[in-house]
């Protein structure tokens, strides 16, 4: 399920031990997306995934919250402007990545979304409108009053 092209290290055996030498996962999130696969942080994933894969990415979510009157729960990464919605940790359907938390979206992460998205080795900007429906993920900019707002990127049920 994940395919790994990259290389932890310069971590001593004690670093453990102090808290500000502990390997955080990610500070910055990088999504390269082409014709058939994504990379979190050159990791390859695909959708539907689960919450193992996105904490070995991601780390532990922030916080994890019920969504009242559902099933669902809602994973958080409040550094990382991202969370995800879903009644099921081993059938994790989208991520959302919020690049303006001001937006009512329901379940906000702290923080904004501020890693990169490149499409077809091209920034999102330049590329998104010419991501076609027959990708095995899909990705959408989410729009309020004229501007993105976030980023919705996940499992494509029409393929």
């Amino acid at each position: 399920m994940l395919k790994k092209r990259n290389i932890l290290h310069g971590m001593g055996i004690f670093d453990f031990r102090d808290p500000s030498k502990r390997k955080k996962k990610s500070d910055t999130v990088t999504i390269e997306c082409n014709a058939k696969e994504i990379f979190l942080n050159n990791t390859l994933i695909s959708f539907p995934t689960n919450y193992t894969v996105l904490k070995n990415l991601f780390g532990e979510a922030s916080r994890i919250e019920p969504i009242k009157q559902t099933k669902n729960n809602v994973y958080l990464w409040d550094d990382l402007g991202i969370y995800c919605s879903t009644p099921d940790p081993e059938k994790m359907l989208m991520l959302l990545l919020v690049e303006d938390n001001r937006y009512g979206l329901g379940h906000q992460p702290l923080k904004n979304f501020t890693g990169d998205v490149i499409i077809d080795g091209k920034p999102m900007q330049e590329t998104i409108q010419s991501v076609d429906t027959d990708r095995p993920y899909m990705i959408r900019s989410i729009i309020k009053e004229k501007k993105q707002v976030a980023i919705a990127l996940g499992w494509n049920p029409g393929v």
